[in-house]
């Protein structure tokens, strides 16, 4: 501090009374680097009395800035004693720029003066820690404290910030931290931890899965929060999965770098958790250990011989850990072959589940022969012992090992990855199931069916009592990602209820979606038996609630002809053989057309809420609709066309007034166009109108505008319509309430495209009746989506960019002339924004823009540092755009508080340092007048950037 000098009593009694405003207290202390200056204030008493929130009479709550806490903040390196002994006094204050600077202080001050910090911390645990504090810097304080050697307080605060604890009455995992903040943080706490971080953390993730309600003192489900340790499911990387799984990363990571040295004290701490999870974090542990290049042979030694007790434990039999065993085996086997012989007696006592009680679960069939129920148990056994060995791998295996997999390869299938994680569908808590997806996948086709067939639901039970309808869920998951599940078992209809029929049929359907290939010709006979059927069922309703069974085969006819929609689509794949296509569009053209599904449409669409194209996904009847436009989209080569396109018209022909049909035709009018022009042509002016359009027609038009990109083609052939639609105004119906704008707005997007890119000019009947005929929000909303596109394109052409820059200047005419329409130019920004045009065109523009519509500079544009940017080149060009739209802002306003953060102080010194004397003067101007605005750290900001102390990206954080 030797380039400081003290300052006198006279000096600092002086300066306390020069500073008797708000602003001019902000200016002193804004710009005091002195710390010197620090214990003669403090004396005075400057740093008791930080102003506390106000509650305004609109019950706002008001916050006075304190400027004394950014000195203090400032010289915190220096003294550090001597700021915390300030921060002491303040501990009753609700101050939120005093409670975020205490987490600021103490991250970076020694730790020993951060520890005193404790009591003030304590104090604010009930009313919280301020809204403004940063994460970030909790955090960093935290680890400031660790590895400091504060050990004791900072594992204290670690505990505060990171400790999950309930907080609700239904015990969601909680923290001090937000989740994301927790994620983030987490990893500066175990750096600080080093060696110690385990004992931390393990109990961190203990009382998450506690509380979280995943181990309880009855039953532990830990385990299946992470089926692979080394890495996170996908699914679990955010909310209070994200916190469980960046605990389970620390846990794993500093227990594999632990064990190394304490072997057996670290799995002994994680097998003694209570949790499977412990158990296969140790496995995942050791074998990454083994894995490291430089141990040393008592170290290897140590090892193996922890390994050996925990994979031979019985325990370790839970199939839950058979990913982190067969890791393990491997690294065993590359450091000790012969350290794996007990594996053949531990595959040989089977899964840790005993065999009466497994023989319980699968034997469904109370009359089923014990010799059947013995093979059975068998089968499931030696499915079991397949997945553990082709974990284990054909390398680490000793000769008669090799064999038997080869055998179970042989009868089963090739795992081809054995260590991977199996993909499952997962549902919302509902209706549960008394058979597992798992336990359904190693049954045969006929063990399955069996299976279904001959479970009942008692309905006698209290609690989440297993239903048809969560069995059928898990069945639904089983074909999804194995759709041959059912192979062999002849018809289904007659021996399944109707619940697992629609299961079945869901499976199938999501398995061509994920593109595995069907059994085609018995999906085919399944929706030929559902959709002949009729519509009553032969089974009788069991369960306790609506839900738990089908009452009759409606629902799997709609999902009968939902798959038979998705297997007719030109581009499906798998593609689906020539004879099974034909079958479907027979099926679809035939058996399909039952005029039950167009009575349900009609009456239950009333209530549904939805608009006509989500209708036409959800109702059977426009669903078929949309198979037949499907079958129409192979061309009129395909053998089933002609009898399609009839099948089309006679639908078509309907009197529809929730217009699902109308949303499906205008959603595939491009492919129409493309396969059979001479067809759709002459209907055009029927389905999408020409003058006074009906309400089928608006829909129509709507969707086919809303699904359909600009193409000049399109645009012909729907321009009488277009035109027909300006004339409606608002009153136009959208035929999808969900597109991202609305149909008016959309036919904006259509004309700008079409004028810009050279197909038409402005005067084209349609633009011309759009630029008159909308109102200025819809014409300003259009051009503004069109230039929010030019942000998001990596290039545009220039020919392109210049008659869109030629359409804006067309339209600033036309606001100059007519004033009122000035909200055409509102959202102008994403011209300035989107980076195609140079400053030297938009400029100009944008302050005229903010001169004809104010409330431009009211939106959330965010274009400060575009504007910096462009008073390189254009200095007196940004200084004036700048003037309008400070002059036109709200002092409320995010873009206001943007432009002071990120272009005013710039543009102003740039506009000083051009060599012009009078653009020098208005700069000067401009920046006194918002100083006296209450901009009272502008000119040392201005200054700076004219010293090089701050260059263009450093602006912001100034």
């Amino acid at each position: 501090m030797s380039q400081f000098r003290a300052p006198t009593e006279a000096e600092v009694a002086e300066a306390v009374r020069r500073i008797g405003t708000p602003q001019l207290r902000r200016v002193f202390f804004e710009r005091l680097r002195n710390p010197l200056w620090l214990e003669p204030l403090a004396a005075l008493g400057l740093f008791k009395s930080p102003p506390e929130p106000s509650v305004a009479p609109d019950g706002l709550v008001h916050e006075a800035y304190w400027p004394e806490i950014d000195y203090l903040k400032r010289v915190a390196p220096a003294k550090p004693r001597e700021v915390v002994d300030a921060l002491l006094q303040m501990g009753e204050t609700k101050n939120s720029w005093v409670r975020r600077a205490v987490f600021t202080i103490g991250a970076v001050i020694p730790a020993d003066q951060a520890a005193r910090l404790k009591p003030l911390l304590k104090f604010w645990l009930v009313s919280g820690f301020g809204w403004r504090t940063d994460p970030r810097e909790m955090a960093a304080l935290a680890a400031n404290l660790l590895s400091g050697g504060e050990v004791e307080v900072g594992r204290w605060l670690a505990n505060v910030l990171f400790r999950p604890q309930a907080d609700t009455p239904e015990g969601a995992p909680a923290a001090a931290l937000d989740d994301f903040w927790y994620v983030d943080g987490l990893p500066k706490i175990v750096d600080a931890l080093g060696t110690d971080g385990l004992s931390v953390l393990l109990p961190w993730l203990i009382e998450y899965e506690r509380v979280h309600g995943n181990l309880t003192d009855t039953y532990d489900m830990t385990a299946w929060t992470r089926e692979s340790v080394r890495a996170a499911n996908p699914d679990h990387i955010s909310g209070h999965r994200g916190v469980e799984q960046a605990l389970i990363d620390a846990v794993r990571d500093l227990a594999a770098v632990a064990v190394a040295r304490r072997p057996q004290e670290v799995t002994a701490a994680l097998c003694s958790s209570g949790m499977a999870l412990g158990r296969k974090l140790a496995l995942f542990a050791v074998a990454k250990a083994l894995e490291a290049p430089e141990l040393n042979t008592e170290e290897v030694d140590a090892l193996l011989a922890t390994a050996g007790g925990l994979m031979w434990d019985a325990d370790t039999r839970n199939d839950a850990c058979r990913i982190e065993f067969g890791e393990l085996a491997r690294a065993v086997a590359n450091r000790s072959p012969e350290a794996l012989e007990p594996l053949e007696g531990f595959l040989a006592a089977g899964p840790r589940v005993e065999l009466d009680e497994l023989r319980e679960r699968l034997n469904r069939d109370p009359e089923a022969e014990p010799e059947t129920l013995d093979d059975r148990v068998a089968d499931y056994v030696d499915r079991w012992k397949h997945r553990w060995l082709a974990a284990v791998g054909r390398q680490a295996l000793r000769p008669g090992l090799r064999e038997a997999l080869d055998e179970l390869d042989s009868r089963f299938g090739v795992i081809d990855n054995p260590l991977a994680p199996t993909s499952k569908i997962t549902t919302w808590v509902g209706p549960t199931s008394p058979m597992s997806q798992d336990e359904m996948s190693v049954m045969s086709p006929n063990e399955l069916v069996a299976h279904l067939e001959s479970w009942h639901d008692g309905g006698d039970r209290f609690g989440p009592a297993p239903s048809h309808e969560g069995q059928g869920r898990e069945l639904t998951g089983l074909l999804t990602t194995n759709p041959l599940a059912l192979s062999g078992e002849g018809a289904l209809l007659g021996r399944l209820r109707p619940t697992y029929v629609s299961a079945a049929l869901r499976g199938w359907d999501g398995a061509l979606r994920a593109g595995l290939n069907l059994n085609w010709g018995e999906v085919a006979a399944v929706i030929r038996d559902v959709l002949n059927h009729s519509d009553e069922s032969e089974f009788p309703v069991e369960g306790r609630r609506d839900w738990d069974d089908e009452a009759d085969y409606r629902h799997a006819k709609h999902v009968a002809v939902d798959l038979l929609e998705s297997l007719v689509g030109a581009k499906v794949k798998p593609e689906v053989p020539e004879p099974y296509l034909t079958a479907y569009a027979d099926l679809l053209i035939g058996p399909a057309n039952d005029e039950a599904a167009w009575e349900e449409y009609i009456e239950g669409s009333k209530e549904s809420g939805m608009d006509p194209l989500n209708l036409s996904i959800n109702w059977r009847w426009p669903v078929r609709t949309r198979g037949l436009l499907k079958l129409l989209s192979h061309g009129k080569g395909a053998p089933w066309y002609e009898r399609a396109r009839e099948a089309l018209e006679r639908e078509l022909q309907r009197d529809d007034p929730p217009a699902a049909s109308a949303a499906a035709v205008g959603e595939s009018l491009g492919r129409l166009l493309n396969v059979d022009p001479e067809w759709i042509d002459p209907r055009i002016p029927a389905i999408f109108g020409e003058t006074e359009l009906t309400r089928s027609q608006q829909v129509a038009l709507t969707t086919a505008m809303a699904v359909h990109y600009y193409h000049p083609e399109l645009y012909k052939v729907l321009s009488q319509s277009m035109l027909a639609a300006i004339a409606l105004g608002d009153a136009l119906e959208p035929g999808w309430s969900s597109s991202t704008s609305g149909p008016l707005e959309r036919i904006g997007d259509w004309v700008i495209e079409g004028v810009i890119r050279g197909d038409f000019s402005i005067d084209d009947p349609v633009a011309a009746s759009f630029f008159v005929n909308t109102s200025p929000d819809v014409r300003g909303r259009a051009l503004g989506h069109v230039a929010w596109r030019f942000f998001h394109a990596d290039s545009v052409d220039p020919e392109i960019r210049d008659r869109f820059a030629e359409l804006w200047d067309t339209r600033f005419q036309h606001v100059r002339r007519s004033p009122a329409d000035a909200q055409e130019l509102s959202k102008f920004y994403w011209a300035v924004k989107c980076g195609k045009f140079p400053p030297a065109w938009w400029l100009p523009r944008l302050k005229e823009a903010v001169e004809l519509e104010p409330h431009l500079a009211r939106e959330r544009y965010m274009i400060g540092k575009d504007l910096a940017m462009a008073s390189e080149s254009d200095p007196a060009g940004a200084l004036d755009a700048l003037r309008a739209l400070i002059a036109a802002r709200s002092d409320a306003t995010m873009p206001a508080l943007e432009l002071t953060r990120n272009a005013v102080p710039l543009i102003i010194a740039r506009a000083m340092a051009a060599g012009d004397e009078r653009l020098k003067s208005e700069a000067t101007a401009f920046m006194n007048a918002l100083g006296e605005q209450g901009y009272v750290a502008l000119e040392a900001e201005v200054h700076a950037v004219l010293e090089g102390r701050i260059g263009q990206t450093e602006v912001s954080d100034a």
